[in-house]
């Protein structure tokens, strides 16, 4: 076991594309040092977390993931991806979902128009067994915002998931997208004005694209 509290070699496949394996099955509780909360930033500087005292960061599970966070009985992670890819949030949240949810054998997801920081969302929670026949909850929350659409995605084992579940549902409304996220907002030289007779800089394609 690692000092995120996860089994290393429990792997798990929880049916999102751009999280096919993470290792989660050995969620427990540890004793954290008192701290108040706690401002994360992506390797990428294109989005951050704010997260309660107790939750620290973990390395994440796959590429696709900007932010993971842990408190030890509950895993957040977050993504960003390009609205380019999708139709609008519907079709962002249902494929997200679909694959998410089909390696689960007896949810019953709910689903509800929400909110989060005044920016449309959808909500997606469940819980249920898994293939591997480790039962945890879930709470999937999809937001369109900053030209960005935000995937919040909170899991707990079932005995700690009634506990978590407020907690990790919170989480999508602690996340903000930087200006890097933007790409020429992000970019010195490239909010600069252009010097004359020169060409500005293309803007760098938005983070965290699913892979294909």
């Amino acid at each position: 076991m690692n000092a995120s509290g996860v089994v290393a070699n429990g792997v798990v496949a929880i049916g999102t594309k751009w999280l096919a394996a993470a290792g989660l099955a050995g969620l427990v509780a540890f004793a954290a040092p008192a701290r108040a909360d706690t401002t994360i930033k992506s390797d990428d500087a294109s989005v951050e977390i704010t997260v309660p005292n107790g939750w620290r960061q973990t390395k994440a599970a796959a590429s696709a993931i900007q932010i993971q966070v842990t408190n030890g009985r509950a895993v957040v992670l977050v993504r960003v991806a390009s609205k380019e890819d999708y139709k609008d949030l519907k079709s962002f949240a249902t494929v997200a979902s679909q694959r998410f949810m089909k390696n689960l054998t007896d949810a019953e997801p709910k689903f509800e128009d929400v909110q989060v920081n005044g920016k449309p969302a959808i909500r997606v929670s469940a819980e249920g067994t898994q293939n591997n026949g480790i039962r945890r909850g879930y709470v999937l929350t999809f937001v369109d915002t900053d030209g960005m659409f935000v995937e919040v995605v909170g899991i707990a084992n079932a005995s700690a998931f009634k506990a978590e579940q407020q907690t990790i549902a919170d989480m999508a409304g602690k996340v903000k997208i930087l200006a890097a996220a933007g790409g020429a907002a992000s970019s010195p030289a490239a909010a600069a004005p252009a010097r004359p007779g020169t060409t500005p800089p293309p803007s760098q394609p938005p983070s965290g694209r699913p892979p294909r």
